[in-house]
């Protein structure tokens, strides 16, 4: 299926760091193998995760309580789902929304929290620990 995702915004998200808050923290590039992140995947003994914001629906900049309240609704879906997950967030220069990597989550699962949540796309990984884009439009 071909991405329908403004090219600009595409660029922007292989542009952006994502920072898994973990001691130390853990930084992936999509696209980038990551020794790393399959240390970590395997340290809690799962192949995939997921990167996911509730954050700026649509890519449409909200408030920072508005972005908080999201955010804490996705936690509480995460919960219901008793993952494992870890604090984190995208970061570019003149930007920044926080995240949640939620680990041994399945793909159909990850589409549906970004679905849920408004979201363009979100970053996948598996046990290969090379971060993938994952458009949703």
């Amino acid at each position: 299926m071909q991405s329908s995702l403004d090219p600009a915004l595409r660029e922007a998200y292989l542009d952006t760091d994502y920072i898994v808050s973990d001691d130390p923290p853990l930084f992936m590039r999509v696209g980038e193998s990551n020794p790393d992140l399959q240390i970590l995947l395997a340290s809690f003994g799962v192949s995939t995760a997921a990167f996911i914001t509730a954050w700026n629906p649509g890519s449409k900049p909200l408030s920072d309580d508005e972005n908080d309240d999201r955010q804490m609704a996705l936690l509480d879906e995460i919960e219901k789902l008793r993952l494992n997950y870890l604090v984190g967030y995208g970061e570019r220069e003149d930007w920044r929304e926080y995240s949640y990597f939620i680990m041994g989550i399945e793909r159909a699962t990850a589409n549906e929290l970004a679905s849920q949540f408004g979201q363009l796309a979100y970053i996948w990984t598996e046990s290969d620990g090379t971060p993938q884009l994952i458009t949703m439009v």
